[in-house]
């Protein structure tokens, strides 16, 4: 592979009012979609025989992306090889909107997938989506609920003043979302969830997510899979609250874990 190639041309996304998450299109959707621009990048340059994967993201949300409107995704290769590094912007009418750094890997297709370190699985008798409970977001506040079915396990609830700062939830994207990329599901569903500090609290509040960092484990889920997010408030300060969240699908495999930094309101 080169190490300087030619940046492939833009991509362009448009997102109907539907995909609000309170005021702006969710950041989960627009950073799927920064998330498969990379691997298109990488696949470009790639060789025959070759199997990419996403691996790492992390994903700075600078500003609100509008629906009804163009968002150009732009990714920009700095390394290309056994390991890449891909820069990617996403701009609406010039705003720089998000900003990620991508690290994917390229090896042979077939290689084996098992490390020195297990990756942890779900308890074989963990709730599954069948026998957990129906959950119904709020339209109003969060269209692009409307896209997703949930089933909630445990005993956290949004705007329940429970003890505890976690939610846990069977989540998976609806045929009539028209989503196909399973990257972009996987985006959808890390940030479906409102955020953890809404189980300890009785009223909802703007905490919008300026940053999100995912680490994939193998291929993402088939869109429309469900997808188990267990989801906690790690820490959080007078700037900030971190949630993290371990997703696993059906058959109890880790497919993700994911953290992000969630903006506290500016009193």
């Amino acid at each position: 592979m080169s190490t300087a190639p030619s940046p492939p041309a833009p991509t362009v996304h448009r997102w109907d009012p539907t995909w609000r998450s309170f005021a702006a299109v969710q950041g989960g959707v627009v950073v799927g979609a920064l998330l498969s621009s990379a691997l298109a990048c990488v696949q470009d340059h790639g060789r025959p025989g070759q199997e990419v994967r996403v691996r790492t993201a992390a994903t700075h949300l600078l500003a609100p992306v509008v629906p009804d409107a163009d968002l150009e995704v732009r990714s920009v290769p700095e390394r290309l090889g056994a390991t890449s590094s891909i820069r990617v912007e996403a701009r609406q009418a010039g705003v720089l909107c998000a900003v990620a750094q991508v690290l994917l890997s390229s090896s042979p297709a077939g290689a084996p997938a098992e490390g020195p370190v297990p990756v942890p699985e779900l308890p074989a008798d963990a709730v599954g989506p069948a026998a957990a409970e129906e959950l119904v977001l709020p339209v109003a506040y969060v269209p692009m609920s409307q896209h997703l079915d949930f089933r909630v396990v445990g005993t956290g609830r949004p705007l329940a003043g429970g003890s505890e700062p976690r939610l846990t939830v069977w989540c998976r994207v609806r045929p009539s979302a028209g989503v196909t990329d399973p990257l972009v599901a996987l985006g959808l569903v890390v940030d479906a969830l409102p955020p953890s500090l809404f189980a300890v609290r009785t009223e909802p509040v703007g905490l919008p997510t300026v940053e999100l960092t995912m680490h994939l484990v193998g291929p993402p889920p088939p869109v429309g899979a469900w997808v188990r997010v267990d989801q906690w408030t790690a820490w959080s300060d007078g700037w900030s609250c971190v949630d993290e969240a371990d997703l696993h699908d059906e058959q109890g495999r880790l497919v993700a874990t994911a953290r992000q930094s969630r903006r506290l309101p500016r009193g």
